[in-house]
């Protein structure tokens, strides 16, 4: 079940690329259709059709509604130039190349949903983690680490709150997402967990 599509040009880049690169993405493979691509997402397969332009999911939920957002970040991940595997050097994203000046603003990581259903319940926090193939980090009061894609980890920190600060989370990169994707699209990753997280679908 889609939402809107994406643009024309995300299609057609996917379109061009030869079929062994995409499936040599970690996660992916070829659809036995021989056309699409079968992505895996968090806890989730989703097939990836250039050809009708069109995205479903397979398991766990088929009836979940697939934002834009999703549907271009499946797409940009499919196209990536592969960044290898990660090289255990965790950074914010004030750490990437551009990072202090991009990530201001409309551009601040989306992470308000995270702070406001937990951020005075760790233990949730941690129980909807697992439930999406999450592991525990060491950092802040509870953090956990997710893999929207296999190679590339986004570990959720979080502050829970007190009598002095209110709860807040940061978030923690493996260096090599500079080799998979470009600070907008990173943004994008980190807007589509936040509400695969909190949303519960």
């Amino acid at each position: 079940m889609g939402c809107a599509s994406p643009n024309t040009f995300h299609w057609e880049d996917l379109a061009s690329q030869p079929v062994e690169k995409v499936s040599g993405q970690p996660g992916v493979k070829s659809a036995t259709d021989g056309r699409s691509y079968d992505v895996q997402f968090l806890n989730a397969v989703y097939r990836v059709d250039p050809i009708n332009r069109q995205i479903v999911e397979l398991s766990p939920n088929p009836l979940r509604p697939l934002s834009e957002e999703f549907q271009i970040l499946l797409i940009r991940y499919l196209v990536a130039n592969n960044g290898g595997p990660v090289i255990g050097q965790e950074i914010s994203e004030k750490d990437l190349q551009g990072g202090v000046t991009f990530f201001q603003g409309p551009h601040a990581l989306h992470v308000e949903p995270i702070v406001r259903l937990y951020g005075a319940n760790t233990e949730a926090f941690e129980s909807r983690g697992r439930e999406l193939g999450a592991t525990s980090a060491t950092y802040g009061d509870k953090s956990m680490k997710f893999f929207p894609f296999p190679e590339i980890p986004v570990t959720y920190v979080l502050w829970k709150e007190d009598n002095e600060f209110p709860a807040s989370v940061n978030i923690m990169f493996d260096k090599s997402i500079e080799r998979w994707f470009s600070l907008d699209m990173i943004f994008t990753l980190v807007l589509v967990l936040t509400n695969r997280i909190a949303n519960h679908l």
